[in-house]
C-alpha cells in the first residue's frame, strides 16, 4: 500500500508551535502518529508527495551540520552505555532545541517504536541527515555495532565540517573586501562623480579622456541600475538552474579542477573526501557495486562521477581498483600507488585513511596559502580602481587650478 503525506500543526510540551509533515496510511493513523510524538494536534491535512518532500528539504536547511554531528555522537555514547534505543531518542528529543531536528527525531523514534529500523527511519527524513550517516547506520544495524558506526559517522562528519570551515575562512576576507569595494564604487559612480563633473563642466573646464570615460560608466549605471541589480539577484538562480543540467554540471566541475587557483581548493577537497568516504565504506565491508553507488553522489562532482562510473564497470569486470582508477586519469600517482599497496597487502582502508589525512592537511595548507596570496592581490585591485577614479577627478581639478593661476 502506498503511503501518503500529511501536513500538520501542533503544540509541544513547552507550548511551542510545531509544523511538519509525515507519511502514513490514512488521516486517522497520521493523527495518532502526531499525538504519539507527545504533541497536541491542532490541524492536519493530506498534502502531495512533492510538497511533503519539499517540506523535508526546507527543514534540512534549518538543521546545521554540527547539530547532526551532536545527534550522532549523543546516540553513539548512550547506546555504548547500554541504554535502549527508544530511551536514547527520548533523551535527545528533550535536549534538542532546533524544531526541525526535534521533529525529525520524534518521527524516527515513532517509526522505531512501531518496529522499523533506525536506518529506515532516518531515510524517511529526506536530506536532513547526510547519506554517509544513513549508510553507516545501515551497516551498524547489520553488524550489531550501531554505536561504533554512529561514532565513526560523527567523526567523519566532523572532519568534513573542518574542511568546509577552512575553505570559508580562506574566502571570507576576499568576499568582504570585494563587496565593500563594489559598494564604494557604486556610491562614487552614482552620487559623487556626477555632482563633481557637473560643477566642473559648468565652470567651463575641459574634461580629459579618463574623466569622460568615468562619466560614461556613471551614466550607464544610472540609466540601467535596475537591470544591473536584477541581473545580480538572478545570477545565483541562473547558476542553480545551470547546476540542474547534467552536461552543464559536467563542464562546470571539469573547469573547477582545471583552473589553477580554484583547483587548489576543489581538487584537494575532492581527493580528501574520496579517500575519507572510500575508506569508511571499505572498512564497513560494503560490496564494490554498492560502495560506488554510495560514494559517487557524496562527492558532488559530475566530472568525477562520470569517471568513477567507468572505473566501477572495470572493477566489477575483474580489474584491480588501482588500475581502473588509473585509466580515468583523474587521480595523482600518490593515490594510485597507495591504493595499489592497500589492495596487494589487504590494508586498503588503512591506506585510504592515510590519504584522507594527507589531502585534508594539504587542503588546509592550500586555503591558508590562498588567503595570504589573495589579500595583497585584492588590495592591489582595490588600490588600482580607486587610483583611476581619483585621477579622473583630480585631472580636471588640476586643470582648473592651473587656469585660475594664469
Amino acid at each position: 500500500m502506498r503511503m501518503s503525506f500529511f501536513a500538520y500543526s501542533a503544540v509541544d510540551a513547552n507550548g511551542q508551535m510545531v509544523k511538519g509533515t509525515l507519511e502514513s496510511d490514512d488521516l486517522d493513523t497520521a493523527s495518532r502518529d502526531v499525538v504519539a510524538k507527545g504533541l497536541y494536534l491542532i490541524s492536519i491535512k493530506a498534502t502531495s508527495s512533492q510538497l511533503g518532500w519539499l517540506h523535508k528539504t526546507m527543514a534540512s536547511f534549518q538543521v546545521k551540520r554540527m547539530e547532526v554531528i551532536e545527534f550522532a555522537q549523543s546516540l553513539a555514547v548512550m547506546l555504548k552505555a547500554g541504554l535502549p534505543i527508544l530511551t536514547c531518542l527520548e533523551d535527545i528529543i528533550a535536549s534538542t532545541s532546533n524544531k526541525a531536528l526535534r521533529s525529525a527525531i520524534q518521527d524516527i523514534r515513532q517509526k522505531v517504536e512501531q518496529g522499523g529500523s533506525v536506518s529506515g527511519a532516518l531515510a524517511a527524513q529526506g536530506p536532513i541527515f547526510p547519506g554517509t550517516l544513513k549508510t553507516l547506520i545501515t551497516v551498524g544495524e547489520g553488524t550489531g555495532r550501531l554505536d561504533a558506526s554512529l561514532q565513526e559517522a560523527a567523526d567523519h562528519l566532523l572532519r568534513v565540517q573542518h574542511l568546509a570551515d577552512a575553505i570559508k575562512k580562506a574566502l571570507m576576507y576576499p568576499a568582504f573586501a570585494i563587496t565593500t569595494t563594489l559598494s564604494a564604487l557604486v556610491f562614487w559612480l552614482a552620487f559623487v562623480l556626477p555632482k563633481l563633473t557637473g560643477t566642473m563642466t559648468g565652470m567651463g573646464v575641459k574634461l580629459p579622456a579618463l574623466t569622460r570615460a568615468l562619466i560614461s560608466v556613471s551614466a550607464l549605471f544610472q540609466a540601467h541600475w535596475g537591470t544591473m541589480l536584477l541581473a545580480l539577484l538572478l545570477l545565483p538562480i541562473a547558476f542553480y538552474l545551470l547546476g540542474k543540467n547534467k552536461k552543464a554540471r559536467y563542464y562546470r566541475d571539469w573547469a573547477a579542477i582545471k583552473i589553477p587557483i580554484v583547483r587548489l581548493i576543489v581538487y584537494n577537497k575532492l581527493l580528501a573526501s574520496f579517500a575519507e568516504q572510500f575508506g569508511i565504506l571499505v572498512a564497513a565491508g560494503i560490496a564494490m557495486d554498492r560502495l560506488f553507488d554510495l560514494l559517487i553522489p557524496s562527492l558532488g562532482n559530475e566530472y568525477f562521477a562520470v569517471r568513477l562510473l567507468k572505473a566501477k564497470e572495470n572493477i566489477l569486470n575483474g580489474s584491480l581498483i588501482s588500475e581502473s582508477l588509473k585509466e580515468q586519469e583523474i587521480f595523482p600517482n600518490l593515490v594510485l600507488r597507495m591504493i595499489s599497496i592497500g589492495e596487494t597487502s589487504g590494508t586498503l582502508d588503512t591506506q585510504l585513511r592515510f590519504l584522507s589525512g594527507y589531502y585534508a592537511k594539504k587542503l588546509n595548507d592550500a586555503t591558508e596559502s590562498l588567503g595570504k596570496l589573495i589579500e595583497p592581490l585584492v588590495m592591489l585591485v582595490i588600490g588600482a580602481l580607486f587610483a583611476v577614479i581619483i585621477m579622473g577627478l583630480m585631472l580636471p581639478i588640476y586643470d582648473l587650478v592651473s587656469k585660475m593661476g594664469k
